[in-house]
């Protein structure tokens, strides 16, 4: 077993079915006690990866590492640490929550029926304990999903699509469970989605990829960091225009300028917007509010994805010693099911 400091780590991973390349030399690491997200378009070989990863489909070309294990040479070894869900939990729909989870955790290594029930609570399921799986909606068996991936204490917990067919409420339980998770398990997760704004507020690192390529990776704060900051600046209705010309006299310090419903939206330089305050006001306008406004992971990421489509550059976004405490908590058509 190699020593290093990610969770998971990969090398020039290339996969193809028939004439078609799926992965395409793809490269990034996830670093250790990360909650990352696993991000692509429809058909970027993402769940591909997944399966790799778990040694599910052969890696004829790259190096793969989880938790230091070599895949495929310390599989097993590396499946001891590993819990997942990479398709539909599928489970037998005449037994119960705890029968399932005691039944089929019982095959790999023995349990203790407290862990059952501990695991049970972690995913709100502990109403349902007794309940048979086949009623269980398709959020539910989401979470037996995942209560069965985390039986046997996993230190890192992959995860494909975990939201796949949840309302919002249901995506809001899921998000506060994976927090719970990472923070009383202490456990790194590495989760793919098509949802950009779960993943903002859940993740603290993100990978990208487009045609089985990597196009960026790193910190979600450095990825949405730029040189420019974004405000919402509102003034009186009958001093629009006139503070509409000033700000479009700055062009300097203001990069773009759109009309909102009570003010303007503007992109300016970083550690300007004193300078913009100052402008209005010497002009006799009162500022009402001068609003920060957070960069948009989705915005991002249409941008990098549509950038040279299908000529990209990978890049690595900077990134910190350790990973930083989250702030918060449509499936590739594809069915899912549960590897441990």
């Amino acid at each position: 077993m190699s020593s290093q400091n990610n969770a998971i780590k990969v090398v020039s991973l290339s996969k193809s079915f028939g004439n078609k390349k799926i992965l395409d030399s793809l490269s990034f690491n996830v670093p250790n006690n990360a909650i990352a997200g696993f991000l692509g378009p429809n058909g970027a070989g993402k769940t591909t990866t997944l399966r790799m990863l778990l040694g599910l489909l052969p890696a004829p070309n790259g190096k793969i590492e989880l938790l230091g294990h070599k895949i495929p040479e310390e599989r097993a070894s590396a499946l001891e640490r590993i819990g997942a869900v990479v398709e539909n939990p599928s489970f037998i729909d005449t037994m119960t929550a705890f029968e399932n989870l005691y039944w089929f955790g019982s095959l790999y290594l023995p349990i203790e029926k407290k862990r059952i029930f501990e695991v049970i609570e972690m995913v709100g399921l502990k109403d349902s304990v007794n309940q048979k799986f086949g009623t269980f909606s398709s959020g539910m068996k989401q979470r037996l999903g995942v209560a069965f991936s985390l039986l046997h204490k996993p230190e890192l917990l992959i995860l494909d699509e975990p939201t796949s067919g949840m309302d919002p409420s249901g995506r809001y339980q899921m998000r506060e469970i994976l927090l719970n998770i990472h923070e009383k398990e202490k456990t790194s997760i590495f989760l793919s989605s098509h949802l950009l704004d779960e993943v903002q507020k859940l993740c603290n690192y993100v990978v990208i990829i487009n045609k089985g390529q990597m196009v960026t990776e790193g910190f979600v704060s450095d990825i949405l960091a730029s040189s420019e900051e974004r405000f919402e600046i509102r003034v009186a209705d009958e001093l629009i225009d006139n503070a509409k010309s000033i700000l479009e006299g700055a062009r300097n310090i203001v990069k773009s300028l759109t009309l909102a419903p009570r003010g303007f939206i503007v992109d300016i330089e970083n550690g300007t917007s004193y300078l913009i305050n100052e402008l209005l006001v010497k002009a006799g306008i009162k500022v009402q509010a001068l609003i920060p406004l957070e960069s948009s992971l989705e915005e991002t990421f249409i941008k990098l994805t549509e950038k040279n489509k299908g000529n990209f550059s990978n890049t690595r976004a900077k990134k910190s010693e350790q990973p930083k405490e989250p702030e918060a908590v449509q499936k590739e058509d594809k069915e899912n099911k549960e590897v441990k």
